[in-house]
């Protein structure tokens, strides 16, 4: 295969440089779209109508729709604390988004799902009561009454990702899970090593009260709006007439959402690397790009100049320990996922 010219590669690693640069400019400007976000939001609101709530006789289908109109109130406040520059609570709301949309899926998809909210709303009205109960010493009657009741049992978030995939539902959520919930509730929520982590300077090792952003508010803003269309046009189904419009406010939205490690490792490439190496970046960028671009096989010598690259590159003082790992791995996948030939270009001869 005939390699592409110097220039062309170039222009290419400029115009991703370019995107780059503009995505990170965009990223805590707050997205503005009040027109279409009307529009969607009057077309949502239309499917919800249940007014007089049945009780313990709501369906599935019904409580799905009380979940939109959770959806619907978090968007709101999500834009709000986004205006008073509240990342925090912003990046809270949008995880509470995408958790009340599951929720929804998981009505709207899984068979007799009603009966498992009923039951697990009356464990937990019982939880709300038991330190009365406690203080009044009435434990007793109270676990006979609620027995008397019964009780139910909702899956995890996992659980109900699985079954609502089980059941024919969007296998997107199970995607939104793993790039946005979990490290949402591990970053924000959870006050695990990460977290707390999130209170010391990367640099100079220092604490401070005000904790490092892992996600910007343009990204949170995407999210529960993204969760206001995904949840729409499945209730809707293809056969609404404004699924179309629901479908592509989702997909606009979440299209451009930065995950929480993408926006890590974007501030860590600020904060870490040495920036007077630029071109050693450069260099990297092209070798990578070159040999996929040609058809090219990795041989041992770009590794290790790959490996002498990030270790230039790292601010890392245990770089043995650390990057040489991750090289390892590396250089085993590539050369595996080379043909035996040794005719090929760039193998070893």
């Amino acid at each position: 295969m005939e390699g592409r010219s110097k220039s062309s590669y170039a222009i290419d690693a400029v115009k991703r440089l370019i995107s780059f640069i503009w995505r990170f400019i965009c990223s805590n400007i707050t997205a503005f779209d009040p027109l279409r976000r009307r529009q969607v939001r009057i077309a949502a609101k239309r499917l919800i109508h249940t007014k007089a709530w049945a009780g313990d006789d709501a369906t599935s289908e019904e409580i799905a729709r009380v979940a939109l109109l959770r959806v619907l109130f978090l968007q709101r406040e999500t834009r709000r604390a986004a205006r008073h520059a509240e990342r925090e609570a912003a990046a809270m709301l949008a995880r509470a988004s995408i958790e009340a949309t599951i929720s929804g899926l998981f009505c709207y998809h899984v068979p007799e799902a009603e009966k498992l909210f009923n039951g697990e709303a009356a464990k937990r009205v019982k939880r709300l009561l038991t330190d009365i109960a406690d203080t009044a010493g009435m434990t007793g009657m109270l676990d006979q009454v609620f027995a008397q009741i019964g009780s139910g049992k909702l899956p995890t978030v996992v659980g109900m990702i699985e079954q609502i995939k089980v059941n024919g539902g969007n296998t997107e959520i199970g995607s939104l899970y793993t790039r946005l919930y979990d490290p949402l509730s591990t970053l924000y929520i959870h006050s695990g090593s990460l977290g707390l982590l999130r209170h010391v300077h990367t640099k100079t090792q220092r604490t401070r009260e005000r904790p490092y952003s892992a996600w910007s508010i343009r990204s949170a803003i995407h999210t529960a709006d993204g969760m206001v269309g995904l949840l729409a046009c499945t209730i809707a189904g293809k056969d609404h007439a404004d699924f179309a419009l629901f479908s592509e406010y989702k997909t606009a939205h979440l299209r451009i959402t930065w995950t929480p490690l993408t926006f890590i490792v974007r501030g860590l490439l600020i904060t870490r690397i040495d920036f007077r190496q630029l071109p050693a970046i450069a260099h990297i960028i092209w070798l990578l790009i070159s040999k996929s671009k040609t058809g090219a096989s990795f041989t041992e010598a770009d590794i290790d100049k790959l490996r002498a690259i990030l270790k230039r590159l790292s601010r890392v003082e245990t770089y043995e320990d650390v990057v040489t790992p991750v090289i390892d791995a590396l250089k085993t996948k590539l050369l595996l996922s080379q043909p035996d030939d040794e005719n090929s270009p760039g193998g070893s001869h």
